[in-house]
């Protein structure tokens, strides 16, 4: 079971808008090689999502998904990543995320501090935004969102564990 797979069984719901599954869907694109309208189908049933084909198809264009070469040579779908130009987000482009996350870390992130199941990042004024997409994209499993300001960023974990394991590691990503 992956990580947003275990996050769901034990009690993420997912709302039934148009937004949520978009949502949904770049998620299931970014942790597992989908190959087919039909295999998403199915990923998203897994998660008590159900959709037609016709459905998801407009989804995927709405999203701009498209079929690259993933890590075994199959044709799977893969999402651009915003402000990319021609970067793809794919279970192979993982990687890249983390790395784009540990960039940012190191250039922006001032202090961490867990309170709890959350964690306060501080950044310069006007760059709060930017850490905050970068953690929304790496899709880290103990991460269950965030908020950003104008010079901060909280961060929500499912317990104090994990707020202080995700502080200690966003401080280390910083350098």
């Amino acid at each position: 079971m992956s990580a947003p797979e275990s996050a769901a069984a034990v009690g993420a719901r997912t709302a039934g808008t148009k937004t949520a599954r978009h949502a949904l869907i770049a998620e299931i694109l970014t942790h597992r090689a989908v190959r087919s309208q039909a295999e998403l189908s199915e990923a998203l049933a897994e998660r008590g999502l159900h959709a037609t084909q016709s459905t998801i198809s407009r989804d995927l264009d709405e999203l701009r998904a498209h079929k690259v070469r993933g890590p075994e040579g199959a044709a799977i779908y893969a999402l651009p990543v915003e402000g990319g130009g021609n970067e793809t987000t794919s279970p192979a482009g993982v990687e890249e995320l983390g790395a784009r996350l540990q960039r940012w870390c190191a250039e922006v992130l001032v202090t961490a501090e867990a309170a709890q199941n959350l964690v306060v990042l501080r950044t310069p004024p006007g760059a709060a935004h930017i850490l905050a997409s970068a953690l929304d994209h790496a899709v880290l499993p103990e991460v269950l969102g965030c908020i950003a300001g104008d010079d901060t960023v909280l961060v929500i974990t499912r317990d104090d564990a994990t707020a202080e394991r995700l502080t200690t590691r966003l401080i280390d990503l910083a350098g």
